[in-house]
């Protein structure tokens, strides 16, 4: 029931406030203008005192969603399932139960990790792990992949785009679930009396100024016109104009600056991040969870691209942590643009930040002095240097896998319904796994061994014994070794 005072949505007038009710129509204030519209035409707008709902604890496993992540192993690849993911980890729980305890304890001690170890270790795999339970925890997560092309850490304002279209929003108790930037800023109008209070907020000129014009619009999808101008508030900073004049038209006359993208942006962007996780904690959200990937990327830069991706690490980081008073403040060519901004990285911790990085010679020893070792790292403790599991939790691991397997790919794969049979294949992987070096330890193909059995029989057109399957496994298990060269045979 629609009456006097209260706020209102017009698909075409924007948002307003009602000022009389007579029969079916109403009077309607949009932004200075008195306007007489059908009530039917007017959708009540939320008061801005709803919070993000508690996430959704997940169901069980389905056969679909093994198989995808069966496939997944034997490619090679990160399974997508958040929750087979956390099954398909050797050692799961127990790390999951450290990523849970380090994130539950961001808000004071702060969270940050950087997973090091050699291609094929496990870093990709294990930042999914953290998004996987992130997510379950209610946290939004932002992830990307560092790429000179595409998200180069030296021109801050493409790694904030890439985060900003990589958002993930946990599921909500009532099953529903914000799927993007756009439907967060939904959620943001619809609180819009708690958000522009927020006292980050308010110092980013970006963020509060475009949250404001956009209050001149209606938030519909399919206006091309309003989803430029929310792109733009993504890190589109070309589309400057289209917010400009969509809003102008509608009434708003407050300048609306432009994001800088060249010289040293890298304070800039940090902080929009900062104000992001702000808001998502006034949301309901647990806050925001950023996860980088290939973060060696940046070894390969020149001299003054390299100053400035690492003064760019260097904010995230200082956001992620404690505040530390002895680091100098940050370097910016555009201290101007924060100048009502509080000195966030002096006030931390903010977001959680994750990091994958590849092993170099600026992080082989974590004992030299802060500024010859990597930026990221405060801390010995920020390091999870991954290596390879014990021969014990590998043969544990292989041998739930082949069980899993048998009860849900199918009647081919029904010879591993034999547990004696399992705990054989299991044994053989365990056994070469043993007699391979440390370092040559590549999880990546110790992890697609386990699955290499159910494909042999899944992809043989005759059934396939025991003994026959056993002896396909050894030799290629003794192959993924290197106990033997090509032409021994």
């Amino acid at each position: 029931m629609i009456s006097a005072g209260a706020q209102v949505e017009h698909a075409e007038f924007g948002i307003g406030k009602v000022l009389a009710v007579l029969g079916e129509t109403a009077t309607v204030d949009f932004f200075g203008e008195t306007l007489d519209v059908n009530v039917a035409e007017l959708v009540i707008k939320a008061n801005g005192s709803a919070a993000a709902a508690v996430p959704a604890t997940n169901g069980p496993t389905t056969d679909l969603a093994f198989r995808r992540s069966f496939e997944a192993v034997n490619l090679g690849v990160v399974p997508a399932d958040p929750e087979q993911l956390v099954k398909l980890t050797i050692g799961g729980d127990e790390v999951s139960d450290g990523i849970r305890a380090l994130l539950r304890d961001a808000p004071k001690k702060g969270a940050s990790r950087v997973f090091m170890g050699y291609y094929g270790s496990g870093k990709s795999h294990h930042l999914r792990l953290v998004k996987a339970i992130a997510l379950r925890e209610g946290w939004v997560t932002a992830s990307l992949e560092l790429d000179p092309k595409a998200a180069d850490p030296a021109k801050p304002s493409s790694v904030f785009q890439e985060l900003i279209t990589g958002l993930e929003f946990p599921m909500r108790a009532d099953g529903t679930r914000s799927e993007d930037f756009f439907d967060l800023i939904k959620e943001m109008r619809d609180n819009w009396t708690t958000v522009r209070s927020l006292r980050y907020f308010r110092g980013s000129p970006w963020f509060s100024k475009g949250l404001d014009a956009l209050q001149y619009l209606s938030h519909r999808r399919d206006d091309h016109e309003y989803v430029s101008a929310v792109s733009w508030l993504a890190g589109q900073v070309k589309q400057i104009s289209a917010i400009r004049s969509a809003t102008w038209r509608a009434g708003h006359r407050d300048t609306i600056p432009a994001m800088p993208q060249s010289k040293d942006t890298g304070l800039l962007y940090a902080y929009q991040l900062v104000v992001l996780h702000e808001v998502l904690q006034a949301l309901g959200y647990r806050g925001l969870a950023i996860i980088i990937d290939e973060a060696e990327h940046v070894r390969t830069y020149s001299a003054n691209r390299y100053i400035r991706a690492n003064n760019f690490f260097d904010i995230l980081a200082r956001c992620a942590h404690r505040p530390r008073q002895d680091l100098r403040d940050p370097q910016s060519d555009y201290p101007h643009l924060l100048a009502d901004a509080p000195p966030f990285w002096r006030e931390g911790p903010h977001f959680s930040l994750f990091v994958g990085l590849t092993e170099g010679e600026d992080t082989q020893d974590l004992r030299r002095k802060a500024g010859e070792m990597s930026v990221l790292i405060h801390s010995p403790e920020d390091v999870v240097q991954l290596e390879p599991p014990s021969a014990e939790d590998y043969e544990a691991w292989s041998e739930a896998f082949l069980a899993e397997a048998a009860g849900r790919l199918g009647p081919k794969v029904g010879v591993l319904s034999d547990p004696g049979l399992r705990g054989r294949i299991a044994g053989a992987l365990r056994e070469h796994f043993e007699q391979t070096p440390q370092s040559e330890k590549l999880l990546r193909n110790w992890t697609k061994m386990a699955g290499f059995p159910a494909a042999v029989l899944m992809s043989q057109p005759r059934l396939v014994g025991g003994e026959e399957l056993l002896a396909i496994v050894q030799d290629a298990a003794r192959q993924v070794a290197g106990e033997g060269l090509p032409w021994d045979d």
